[in-house]
């Protein structure tokens, strides 16, 4: 009999349990909205700026120490108050993208860590007529904060209207050094990405991309996803010689690192392309290996 009793005591504690725990979930929503919502209101929030003219409201879109890499003579752009100055000149009066509007498509949105989004797509400005200015490719990284994500590193870059080849020697400066964690890694991984790209290596080059990485480049056509993918579309049509840098680098956490530098690719007539790139890696073992590349010219 006391055995029934302490059966019955044990089940209604269970029933009670599951029933307080179901209420629980029930009244409380989601604590954290899906990454392509955070990345859909992101961009929407972008968009609205933009197409207000507005540099300070699209300022508060990025975080106080964010990135940008654009096909801009003078990027990188370092730090909210710089980027501020930066989109106070796109919308300055005489600017060519004075009063134009712009329009993103997201690709691919991503949470990498409790705090760290990714986030791939395209964009196009235009004009008041409706005249396309510039369009290309985003490969972007982000920070959750208050409920938001902050552009982290923005790494956009517009499609050329003509590839101009310099016929000059083009001397990248010295990369930096670093203490930050697994900076050693990184410097590994770009010179693997030079070295499989200067002996064709398709493989290779695939290799140095975790197996769902995403890479966003000018020679290739829209958001490249996979590494199956990655190894198949390879073209090397920037150049037969490439060389780059690495001009900024911070760890951020479990396991994932940013960093962004120039390139440089010298083809067989001896003209030579420079650009940009900023990417996103994961720390695995021994190897960073890249979760996004972004990169283009300098135009």
């Amino acid at each position: 009999m006391k055995k029934m009793k302490k059966s019955l005591q044990i089940l209604i504690a269970v029933i009670f349990t599951f029933s307080c725990s179901q209420k629980k979930q029930n009244n409380e929503p989601d604590s954290k909205p899906s990454a392509e919502t955070l990345m859909e209101e992101s961009m929407q929030r972008f968009k609205n700026a933009w197409n207000e003219g507005n540099a300070v409201e699209i300022s508060k879109e990025f975080t106080a120490d964010a990135i940008r890499i654009i096909s801009n003579p003078m990027s990188p752009i370092e730090g909210q108050e710089s980027i501020l100055k930066a989109f106070d000149n796109t919308f300055s009066e005489g600017s060519e993208l004075e009063n134009s509007h712009i329009e993103v498509t997201v690709t691919e949105a991503r949470s990498v860590s409790e705090d760290i989004y990714l986030g791939a797509g395209s964009f196009t400005i235009l004009n008041q007529e409706n005249v396309i200015l510039e369009k290309g490719k985003w490969g972007n990284v982000f920070k959750l904060d208050n409920g938001q994500i902050k552009f982290l590193m923005e790494s956009a870059h517009r499609e050329p209207k003509t590839i101009e080849n310099s016929e000059t020697e083009t001397t990248l400066e010295n990369s930096i050094t670093s203490e930050e964690p697994h900076f050693d890694k990184i410097v590994l991984s770009i010179e693997n990405y030079i070295s499989n790209y200067n002996s064709n290596n398709s493989e290779g080059i695939s290799m140095l991309f975790t197996e769902d990485g995403i890479q966003n480049v000018n020679s290739k056509e829209g958001i490249v996803m996979g590494r199956q993918q990655i190894k198949q579309t390879e073209n090397y049509s920037d150049g037969g010689e490439l060389n780059a840098n690495i001009l900024g680098y911070r760890y951020l956490e479990n396991d994932l690192a940013i960093a962004y530098g120039k390139w440089t690719a010298k083809g067989n007539d001896s003209s030579v392309k420079t650009g940009q790139w900023g990417n996103l890696f994961k720390i695995e073992g021994d190897k960073a290996l890249l979760l996004m590349e972004s990169a283009g010219l300098i135009q």
